[in-house]
């Protein structure tokens, strides 16, 4: 009996594996110019050359500047969240696939955050330029409502969402906890130093302090739920 082909065949003889190849390509080439060059100050045409095609090569992919600027994004937070998943292991709670919607996952999900920040600088800066741009306008701006209504189309936020709408009153501030550790650690990876601070003082006292910071809230959000 003929064994069937395998899906990595099937991908290869339907074309979907070269269009997938290309793709991330395209993405690889955009990633490094937006954040070499900002995103707002690199062409179609730059992409394209960067990725080693046409320019009419490259508009078959992506429609504009926006639907490779928002992949991107995507790409980054994937990027955060695999470095969490892959942490999950060494940790001790239970029901790792549960972890991100307890107060101890999201206590544990900022830590790693914070203790990775060099790991992940690229992508804590790449989504403080496009928070900047896409997200940071008015709530009715045309790009933002687009945007967001991308985002949600593609899954981006749903932690979040099940996070607020949950029965304890604390896992109603968790959202807006870790949206302020994205937040602090976008601008410390945009800027260098946070601005109000000493420019003397290490990197790695600022993470220091502010993971005290954010570790002490969940202590005391964890205290509230005791009897």
């Amino acid at each position: 009996m003929t064994a069937a082909p395998s899906k990595s065949a099937q991908n290869r003889k339907t074309g979907k594996h070269q269009v997938e190849e290309q793709r991330a390509c395209i993405l690889d080439a955009a990633e490094k110019l937006f954040l070499q060059n900002g995103l707002e100050k690199t062409t179609m045409l730059e992409i394209a050359g960067q990725a080693g095609i046409t320019k009419v090569t490259l508009y078959r992919y992506f429609a504009n500047r926006d639907e490779i600027a928002l992949a991107i994004h995507v790409r980054m937070l994937n990027k955060i969240s695999s470095l969490i998943e892959s942490e999950k292991q060494e940790s001790e709670l239970p029901n790792p696939e549960e972890q991100d919607y307890t107060l101890a996952g999201q206590r544990r999900r900022a830590q790693v955050m914070i203790r990775n920040f060099s790991r992940l600088r690229d992508a804590y800066r790449y989504i403080g330029m496009f928070d900047k741009i896409y997200l940071d306008d008015a709530p009715d701006a045309a790009l933002t409502q687009w945007t967001k209504e991308r985002l949600i189309s593609l899954g981006v936020g749903k932690a979040g969402q099940k996070l607020a709408a949950g029965a304890d009153p604390r896992s109603r501030k968790m959202p807006v906890i870790m949206s302020n550790v994205i937040w602090f650690l976008e601008k410390l990876a945009l800027r260098g130093e946070v601005t109000w601070s000493d420019q003397a003082i290490p990197l790695e006292e600022h993470l220091q302090v502010f993971e005290e910071m954010i570790m002490g809230y969940f202590d005391r959000l964890s205290g509230e739920g005791e009897p």
